[in-house]
């Protein structure tokens, strides 16, 4: 049977780098966790806790499968998700996928040579194409987070994304806003497909005519909608209103209208989806649509591991929470100025 030391002659790496890439217990660079990855895959080997799951045919591990750690959302997901597998008796996996869908493959690999009894995903991908890729993959009850994937078969906890994104155009419109741009996602994710038709749909419900220039999409990376703002505020016409996708876009926004020398909601108002842990520190104060994430989480756990112990097959369900608008100092009516009178007239 191949060792870890076998894996590390073959990746040119240390034993000790091994066990880091396979435990995520030290910081490893992305070519170096390739490597690794891609000498486990050749050689066959099976990480200690594998092998033992391997040998009584009963896992206690759980793969989580994120697109970044770093997002306030994700790594209260995960730390609610490794709570209750805790109390359920079950250990935690943590990966991130860095929203690249061959890395994600590869991570799913990782998890059949791991043995996991489960798996919480968040897919990089939305369209049928993947998901046959994704079934193709995975051999263990699986549980789909936050997006949907065309054509599986697994459950899927999210958000109500068109709801959500029907009550930042709605709020924005109540205030008078008609120039509304929007940060958006990356196509081919439901998040960002449904957030946004919703966008239009509630446009087109107040009569306003769309302008396709006012939408930027910036794959939910805050350094792209802070470059996406910039672009928006730099405009002849600038928007009085901007409608970010999610909370790091929002925030790269921030970062834009501060770059500009404006002012929130003075200038421009701002509008984001996802809620953050510190919302105090901000100012102004953001008003989002927020996501229940805790809720949320103990749910898509909670339906694996009835999953895993009950060893029904998934039934392909879709749940769906409901966002909830909470309106803070970042929007506000939007500000008409007055024209000019002449001091002769009378």
């Amino acid at each position: 049977m191949a060792t870890i030391k076998d894996v590390a002659i073959k990746a040119g790496v240390a034993i000790s780098t091994v066990s880091a890439v396979i435990n995520r217990s030290a910081p490893v660079s992305e070519d170096v966790i390739a490597r690794v990855e891609a000498a486990i895959a050749t050689i066959g080997y099976l990480p200690h806790g594998a092998a033992k799951a391997l040998r009584s045919g009963n896992s206690r591990l759980i793969g989580v499968i994120l697109p970044d750690i770093t997002n306030p959302f994700f790594s209260m997901v995960a730390r609610v998700i490794e709570t209750v597998c805790m109390k359920a008796g079950y250990m935690t996996f943590v990966y991130n996928t860095d929203e690249d869908p061959e890395h994600e493959m590869r991570i799913l690999q990782m998890m059949r040579m791991q043995r996991v009894a489960g798996m919480i995903l968040i897919s990089t991908r939305s369209d049928a194409a993947h998901g046959r890729r994704l079934m193709a993959a995975i051999n263990v009850p699986t549980v789909l987070f936050g997006s949907n994937v065309e054509g599986t078969p697994y459950d899927v906890i999210t958000l109500d994304d068109r709801k959500a994104g029907a009550l930042a155009i709605d709020h924005l419109v109540e205030l008078g806003h008609r120039r509304i741009a929007i940060i958006a996602g990356r196509p081919g994710v439901s998040t960002h497909d449904e957030r946004l038709a919703a966008c239009i749909e509630a446009l087109q419900r107040h009569g306003i005519v769309l302008d396709e220039d006012l939408i930027i999409a910036a794959d939910f990376v805050q350094q792209l909608a802070f470059e996406a703002g910039q672009k928006l505020l730099a405009r002849a016409d600038p928007p009085t209103a901007i409608f970010a996708l999610s909370n790091l876009m929002l925030i790269g926004a921030m970062r834009a209208l501060l770059a500009a020398g404006k002012t929130c909601p003075r200038d421009l108002s701002l509008v984001g989806i996802g809620d953050f842990d510190w919302p105090e520190i901000m100012s102004p104060q953001m008003t989002v649509v927020a996501t229940p994430a805790v809720a949320m989480a103990e749910f898509a756990i909670g339906a694996l591991l009835d999953e895993i112990d009950s060893k029904r097959p998934p039934a392909g369900k879709r749940t769906l929470f409901a966002p909830e608008l909470i309106i803070r100092g970042s929007s506000a009516a939007v500000s008409i100025e007055e024209p000019l009178r002449d001091p002769l007239a009378i």
